[in-house]
């Protein structure tokens, strides 16, 4: 007759980092997808505002995290709604034709 031998395994235990959840307000950094999530925005947006060079991230360890300090300065940037369009400044545009139709 065949026996069946069980090997018991060990449990893998979670770091304590990895279990609780750390309060948004205290935490020191964000990642790109939390930054996003924070401004009502997605990951993408965040990755964009990071290299259009309007948030500098730290890049230690392999991962993009964007400080506290970087977010409230950011924040701090930010302009009042205006419903009003910006004003169009006048520039020559190379398509812009003369009265008789001729390039300018």
């Amino acid at each position: 007759m065949n026996q069946v031998t069980i090997h018991s395994q060990r449990a893998q235990t979670q770091s304590r980092a990895a279990r609780e959840r750390i309060d948004i307000n205290q935490r020191f950094g964000f990642s790109p997808k939390e930054f996003g999530e924070a401004n009502g925005k997605s990951a993408t947006w965040a990755y964009r505002q990071i290299y259009a060079g309007r948030i500098k991230p730290i890049s230690d360890c392999g991962r993009l995290i964007i400080p506290r300090s970087e977010v409230e300065q950011f924040l701090s940037r930010a302009a009042e709604y205006s419903p009003k369009p910006k004003p169009k400044t006048e520039s020559t545009s190379p398509n812009e034709h003369d009265e008789t139709g001729q390039p300018s």
